[in-house]
């Protein structure tokens, strides 16, 4: 525990990250392949479900079986991904600390406050989604703006007042998006807090930007740019043979669709799996060494196992009861 929480670089953090990862590699797959296997499954079921459908009840009865099947994948995805996010940073924190843990007793631990973490999940999805409109918003008034000097305007000074507003578009747009950024990075500590701390959700989301104050957020950002783009590679990897294949067999033979389609699921099945965990453990990590740098987490830590030790050994320094 001395060893492991102290102030850490980003590059340290990231090498303690792969390190957990690859000496716990079966625990973090197995934690990390249930919402995979729940987008798998929805996947592959609705390719025959389809298909189905369309021969036997028509377009009507499929536009709704394909409505209903979206909203209770949605469901279940949310589920799926907050008992496997939370479970997984559990289990970052006992082997962190140098306990042993299981997949079976994380899930076990996570289960309680599964729908917090679920509400945790949709409100940043919300307040991103947000920051994002109003992105897009900022990007797109100021068309209207031009539209309105060109008809109001001599030629020269429509040009000259476009130059500006474009200028101004760009950087404006540009903030805008820092912003989104900044804000979607500030609660990606929330889940951590929740797990480890069992607070409400209004108060992990606030505790989370309390936490990435500072250049946390530009660690954050890396640890997600990262993870996005070794995902991004694996399931390349796995996708170009079979698009290869693809190129050649199925303009001769279009039964090879069905099953290209499915390995293309699978493929971002065993991505989803094997990168998944990656940015997790990292924002777990990133959770213990803000609460060191700005809580001196380790010192509280060992004054604790200081006032647990103290009645132990003056239970075993006392001298036997006499008898008689």
């Amino acid at each position: 525990m001395d060893s492991t929480l102290r102030p850490m670089s980003t590059s340290q953090v990231l090498d303690r990250t792969f390190h957990l990862y690859r000496n716990n590699f079966w625990l973090f797959a197995g934690i990390s392949a249930l919402p995979p296997a729940v987008l798998l499954v929805a996947q592959i079921g609705f390719i025959f479900l389809t298909a189905i459908t369309i021969t036997r009840l028509g377009n009507l009865a499929t536009g709704i079986g394909f409505t209903v099947g979206v909203i209770l994948l949605v469901v279940l995805y949310l589920l799926a991904l907050a008992l496997a996010t939370g479970a997984t940073v559990y289990a970052v924190s006992r082997l962190h600390l140098g306990h042993a843990v299981r997949i079976v007793e994380s899930y076990r631990v996570i289960r309680p406050i599964v729908w917090r973490i679920v509400h945790i999940v949709i409100t940043i999805f919300i307040r991103f989604i947000g920051a994002s409109l109003i992105a897009l918003a900022v990007g797109i008034a100021p068309t209207y703006l031009l539209s309105f000097s060109r008809l109001h305007l001599d030629p020269g000074t429509a040009t000259v007042a476009a130059i500006g507003i474009g200028i101004l578009t760009v950087a404006a747009v540009i903030v805008c998006v820092i912003w989104a950024l900044r804000l979607y990075c500030s609660y990606q500590l929330a889940i951590p807090v929740c797990v480890l701390e069992r607070l409400g959700a209004a108060a992990c989301l606030k505790r989370s930007r309390f936490l990435s104050k500072g250049k946390c957020v530009q660690r954050i950002l890396l640890v997600l740019f990262l993870a996005g783009v070794l995902g991004y590679i694996l399931t390349l990897a796995l996708s170009i043979p079979v698009f290869i294949v693809a190129m050649f067999a199925m303009e001769k033979y279009a039964a090879f669709a069905i099953p290209v389609a499915i390995w293309q699921y699978f493929a971002g099945f065993l991505a989803g799996t094997l990168a998944g965990p990656i940015a997790t453990i990292a924002l777990a990590l990133l959770y213990y060494d803000e609460r060191v740098r700005k809580e001196a987490f380790d010192l509280q830590l060992m004054m604790e196992a200081m006032g647990e030790q103290a009645p132990q050994q003056m239970a075993a320094a006392a001298p036997p009861p006499t008898i008689g």
